[in-house]
């Protein structure tokens, strides 16, 4: 029996769950009833997310807080969470629980929080970091508009090991926000955590007793400022030797508050409204959870149950799984092969070349800059490093792939994965805009893998190749190609009326398919930069040229060719990703949308041939 359903059957009345539709109908319920509400919400989760797929583990960790923070804080209050592949149950409590079984789905609630869904969602997150920057921003808007809100970043799942993130407490300045870290065993310094005892003491009305203090010794003429002096001394020496305070935060001048345990609702529901009603400053409270709390499969494999696939997702040819696989291989037998990832050893496949090869991987958290010069540093002392990355997180590295790897002319090797459209994690995740910016570095090779074998074949002429070079590919492929990497493009049939020049594994799928329809050739572009202009030279008289691409159309693939054969004459049409951003939905969903399923390209190709014809 499905989790929420066996909730239903035990309860005798209507669940507490069904008659929560706003923020207004939790404030009505006591701290008391409390734990069985996070108790049926996690029965929904478990339900909803299995099914549909999406982040199960660290939503089922963030149940007592998110409620707790929707208890204690006002409807006016803003709330931003970092990622936000964690605010499901905030989703739930505000207002779209009814619609939550719609999660991940085209036209269904989004993965993440989005403006357009809800008012509740104040910033648009999907990127991790992002959080403290955004709440600094909006906290500081409300000082200059003297209004009175309480601003809230919740924060975790690695996100404190993000270069925004200590930019963004850099700038904190005294600015009253709290910034909510949950630790889910994912600790950032031996310090953090060691002050306890201290944390309970300062939750009051400390803050306000010490901004009293202060006024009153100020206002003592000679003495006064010499008193509060030597007081800040004294606090400082009792910190250092006794307590042993958390110096982290502390040299953000944040105040600490911790460690709470993030599963007591009643804890938490204290802490909260103690630093709500009576803290002045920036805050950091220290929650400790646990990843997958209440669901033992979740709680047992967190990382397995971070992000879970629905029910009916087909099993494919995994190129994650190719990348990881042969890499290691390869490092067996050439010791100078390191691997960096950013927080993704399981998701870009590197897991076997850590467990092969653990003094020559390398996961640097989520640090997309620092990694990319990371290898940058490495390839300067004659390494050969590959940076396995999401194509939607290698975006954040832009400067330094420009600046320290392509300027440098250095062997890096990004293995760029889940290129093309995502799926579920909608725009926030597309990866169709890389071969727009690697396109225009200078040094950069650009490759793009028709399937496995392909794939294999330039990961293993990547150990050879000495300038830099980023390999493209989706996380899996329905049809396997078996084609060869030569250097070049490949030639895969010959056609009467025109070629179409594909990329990308579904491209070609497509191209295949249309082509023997419409009696056209089909070239198989495997290098996208620099572009085959030997084969390209053969095209100079064809009628028609035809290209497609998953990714945007300005600055990407079609573009370069366009660019190239016009200065023949040669008609040259170019398909891809329209200039707006992909919403959520299955793969052919987003395909449709963007006009590069089969149906809608078969139209506009014939249309196009048809077009030519009438020409003449």
């Amino acid at each position: 029996m499905l989790a929420y359903a066996s909730v239903i059957k035990k309860s005798k009345g209507q669940l507490m769950l069904e008659k929560i539709n706003s923020i207004s109908d939790l404030k009505k319920l006591s701290v008391e009833q409390l734990p069985e509400l996070c108790r049926e919400i996690r029965a929904l989760l478990v339900d909803v997310v299995t099914e549909n797929g999406g982040h199960l583990a660290s939503n089922l960790g963030v149940v007592e807080l998110t409620v707790a923070l929707h208890y204690v804080f006002d409807e006016t209050d803003k709330i931003i969470w970092d990622v936000g592949h964690q605010s499901y149950v905030h989703k739930i409590l505000t207002g779209r629980r009814d619609a939550f079984a719609t999660l991940r789905k085209s036209g269904g609630l989004k993965g993440f929080p989005d403006v357009n869904e809800s008012p509740s969602d104040i910033f648009n997150t999907g990127h991790s970091g992002t959080a403290i920057s955004a709440a600094l921003g909006i906290a500081k808007a409300r000082d200059i508009n003297k209004e009175n809100f309480n601003v809230i970043a919740v924060c975790g799942d690695g996100a404190l090991t993000g270069g925004m993130t200590f930019e963004a407490m850099n700038n904190i300045g005294g600015t009253k926000m709290l910034i909510v870290y949950n630790d889910n065993q994912m600790s950032i310094g031996k310090n953090v955590g060691s002050t306890a005892a201290m944390s309970r003491m300062r939750v009051g009305r400390y803050d306000l007793r010490k901004e009293k203090t202060k006024k009153f010794l100020m206002s003592i003429p000679l003495i006064g400022k010499p008193i509060l002096n030597m007081l800040r001394w004294f606090k400082r020496v009792l910190k250092l030797g006794v307590f042993d305070t958390n110096l982290y935060f502390n040299s953000f001048d944040i105040k600490y508050v911790g460690i709470v345990d993030g599963h007591s609702i009643k804890k938490l529901v204290t802490y909260l409204s103690g630093i709500k009603n009576n803290v002045i400053r920036p805050t950091i409270l220290h929650i400790r959870t646990v990843k997958g709390k209440g669901y033992e499969p979740a709680e047992k494999e967190p990382q397995k149950y971070h992000g879970v696939s629905p029910k009916s997702e087909k099993v494919l040819i995994s190129m994650s799984e190719i990348v990881g696989k042969t890499l290691a291989d390869l490092a067996d037998e050439n010791s100078n092969i390191v691997a960096v990832t950013c927080a993704m050893t399981d998701g870009t496949g590197l897991s076997v070349f850590d467990q092969r090869h653990k003094d020559r991987f390398f996961d640097t958290g989520i640090t997309e800059e620092h990694a990319v010069t990371f290898c940058a540093g490495l390839a300067v002392e004659k390494m050969k490093p590959y940076f396995a990355v999401y194509s939607t997180f290698l975006q954040r590295g832009f400067d330094q792939v420009l600046h320290d790897v392509c300027m440098q002319n250095l062997p890096v090797t990004f293995c760029i994965d889940r290129a093309g459209l995502v799926g579920a994690d909608g725009k926030t995740h597309q990866g169709v805009y890389d071969l727009s910016y690697l396109l225009s570095m200078p040094n950069m090779t650009v490759l793009s893998p028709s399937d496995d074998t392909q794939l294999i074949d330039m990961l293993n002429y990547s150990v050879s190749f000495n300038s830099p070079l980023a390999i493209r590919y989706p996380k899996s492929i329905e049809n396997s190609f078996a084609l060869r990497f030569n250097g070049g493009w490949n030639e895969i049939r010959k056609g009467n009326n025109g070629t179409i020049i594909a990329t990308g594994n579904r491209m070609l799928i497509n191209a295949i398919a249309i082509a023997k329809k419409l009696d056209l050739s089909v070239i198989y572009a495997a290098t996208v930069k620099p572009l085959d202009f030997n084969a390209l030279n053969k095209l100079k008289t064809e009628p028609i040229v035809f290209t497609l691409e998953e990714n945007v159309l300005s600055g990407g693939f079609g573009e370069a060719v366009l660019g190239y054969l016009s200065q023949y004459g040669t008609k040259t049409v170019c398909y891809g990703v329209p200039d707006e951003f992909i919403e959520q939905g299955e793969i052919p969903e987003q395909l449709c949308f963007c006009g590069l399923d089969e149906k809608s390209l078969f139209i506009k190709i014939n249309f196009e041939l048809n077009e030519l014809k009438n020409q003449k």
